[in-house]
């Protein structure tokens, strides 16, 4: 009797541990006729890469940014509970601006949220994490990254839904204040040029 017991109990562990390792992304592959994860991009001005491991799950992405302006990201896919994933970002700043500051930020469709304490960045750049409030996170440090440098960042992101999902990633690079005021002293100096050739 002991062993039927104790067998079933075996049996019963076996089950709830495979059910709640098919929770979360609904993979296509498993699943045929499910929506993918997937990562669009509007603005043709950057370069992106990126790809999505269910098993993790996980999100990898490459980029490189060419404008300091607000970089977005629509992803969308199909899940069967309210899954957490981990992004991990490798950012190369090719804007020709140094950058105090990176933010992320996310808005729209399931209301998804950053899980708090999992944020960080790689290396010695931004190193200090600001949880704005539970879509935003604002990197900063002492140390800015330079044109040309190699940022990355890793948070999680929460998806609170079961079905089909979608919400807009938006991430922003912010300029060193020195850079953005010889900037504007370039752009006034070439305004009053023009003024007095008039």
């Amino acid at each position: 009797m002991k062993k039927f017991a104790v067998v079933l109990m075996l049996v019963g562990v076996v089950t709830l541990l495979g059910t709640a390792a098919q929770a979360g992304f609904v993979n296509p592959a498993d699943s045929p006729g499910a929506a993918p994860f997937t990562c669009d991009f509007p603005s043709p001005v950057n370069q992106h890469n990126w790809t999505f491991d269910y098993s993790g799950p996980s999100l990898t992405m490459n980029e490189a940014i060419h404008s300091a302006s607000k970089d977005l990201v629509l992803m969308s896919g199909q899940t069967d509970s309210d899954p957490t994933f981990t992004v991990v970002k490798t950012i190369q700043n090719t804007s020709g601006i140094d950058w105090t500051s990176y933010i992320v930020s996310l808005s729209g469709g399931t209301g998804a949220t950053f899980v708090a304490g999992s944020a960080s960045a790689g290396g010695n750049k931004l190193q200090t994490v600001d949880y704005i409030h539970p879509a935003a996170i604002k990197f900063t440090g002492v140390k800015p990254v330079k044109n040309g440098e190699l940022l990355t960042l890793s948070f999680d992101i929460n998806v609170p839904t079961s079905g089909l999902f979608n919400f807009t990633l938006t991430q922003e690079p912010v300029p060193e204040p020195a850079t953005m005021a010889l900037l504007g002293l370039g752009s006034l100096g070439l305004f009053c040029r023009r003024r007095a050739h008039c």
